[in-house]
């Protein structure tokens, strides 16, 4: 019985794909519902890096952070105004995504994860890095929405 799902969300076309996916399942099981947004570790390659100063990788780190953070609240109330009585929450977190989600499944018990094939990452791989990372991770089923 699936009482609890996962959803990892980025703003992705697939991510809104495995969402609404997500929303259906949650009413089918009368389960509840979190959406999980996980900021990944700003990437500078090293050349970079000699250019830039801790004021501005902390100010992109903030409007990175700022992006994810805007695209979680508008999942929820999307997901709020269009079916008021399905139980959803939320959470925000740092770090690599694939960990992130693993452990908040483990963690807290959820029965299933949906999300999307690909992220907002490279496009030329048929499934993104992240979704293949929690497949054989997570301890429980995955649901991967192309």
């Amino acid at each position: 019985m699936i009482k609890r799902i996962l959803v990892a969300y980025d703003g992705s076309e697939h991510a809104e794909r495995a969402l609404k996916l997500a929303i259906d399942l949650a009413q089918q099981y009368a389960a509840e519902m979190q959406l999980l947004t996980v900021v990944p570790p700003l990437f500078l390659p090293t050349q970079s890096m000699a250019l830039a100063t801790s004021k501005l990788v902390d100010e992109a780190n903030k409007q990175l952070e700022n992006v994810f953070f805007d695209t979680l609240q508008k999942a929820e109330k999307k997901v709020k105004q269009e079916k008021p009585k399905l139980k959803v929450s939320v959470k925000f977190e740092h770090g690599r995504p694939e960990e992130k989600i693993v452990e908040t499944a483990k963690s807290e018990n959820f029965d299933i994860i949906v999300m999307g094939s690909r992220g907002l990452g490279r496009a030329d791989y048929p499934l993104g890095s992240v979704s293949i990372k929690v497949a054989d991770c997570a301890g429980c089923p995955v649901l991967i929405v192309k």
